[in-house]
């Protein structure tokens, strides 16, 4: 199910009301750092999603995604994350420049 499709909306969650339609929520967290633990959780849940959506359909979705796995980047680069983790898809491992 897709942030544009109604029944997405329907059943959103807390905290949902706060960001703009269309819009996922930010992995960073505002000006907090991010724990190594939440930045590999939210760059498996980001790549799970783009894996899942066809970006032909859902192009602006597809978009959002690779942003947010782009703006992981840093943090998994600093908890040595991809230092120890091999990337499959090489689609995902050219948006982090693995």
């Amino acid at each position: 199910m897709y942030p544009s499709h109604p029944e997405a909306q329907r059943h959103a969650g807390p905290g949902s009301l706060s960001r703009m339609p269309g819009q996922a929520p930010s992995p960073m967290g505002g000006s907090q750092g991010i724990s190594p633990v939440s930045a590999l959780a939210s760059f498996v849940t980001y790549v799970k999603a783009l894996e899942a959506i066809d970006r032909h359909h859902f192009p602006d979705e597809y978009a959002i995604h690779s942003d947010r796995i782009r703006e992981l980047r840093p943090f998994l680069r600093a908890h040595g994350i991809l230092d120890v983790m091999a990337i499959k898809n090489p689609e995902v491992a050219a948006l982090i420049g693995a």
